[in-house]
């Protein structure tokens, strides 16, 4: 190849990697907000989730910090358990992830977003929960995202 075919097809050859590498970017982006939908819509089924959390997960919430995933998956299938004997069954949980922000550093992942939570207990009237500010930093390893960090905390007077 001579200089003036390299003079061309540099150019080329570099644009043709920014445009792979936007489509990447581009493509994890949608991966993301499908994972926070998904992880979204399995809050009454805390076992299914719990697929999509690393075994490391470290969670800070209402004060509290439990660093691993084992440890607050059994406090909150604990008071679900609870719950549903109190109220004459399980209850139906819909959890919604509004105003998703999402960055991406490579195969690290980092979303905020508010989460608004709906209870509807087995013998008793629906629940509105407070909303909440919720973070979750996700890695991906072998092509797939796993939950690493969670952070939830309430939503103040000044929530913009």
């Amino acid at each position: 190849m001579n200089i003036s075919s390299r003079k061309f097809f540099a150019p080329i050859a570099l644009v043709s990697l920014c445009f792979a590498a936007s489509n990447a970017v581009a493509d994890d982006m949608d991966d993301v907000r499908g994972f926070i939908e998904r992880y979204a819509a399995l809050e009454g089924n805390l076992e299914e989730q719990a697929e999509m959390i690393r075994d490391d997960r470290v969670m800070f919430a209402t004060g509290v910090r439990q660093r691993t995933n084992a440890q607050n998956m059994a406090a909150q299938m604990a008071q679900r358990d609870h719950a549903s004997r109190v109220n004459g069954g399980p209850a139906e949980w819909m959890m919604r992830a509004e105003d998703a922000e999402i960055r991406i550093y490579g195969d690290v992942a980092v979303a905020s977003f508010m989460r608004l939570t709906s209870i509807f207990p087995a013998n008793a009237s629906a629940i509105n929960a407070s909303p909440l500010w919720v973070t979750l930093v996700m890695v991906k390893e072998r092509g797939n995202w796993g939950i690493a960090h969670t952070h939830i905390s309430g939503v103040g007077p000044n929530s913009n």
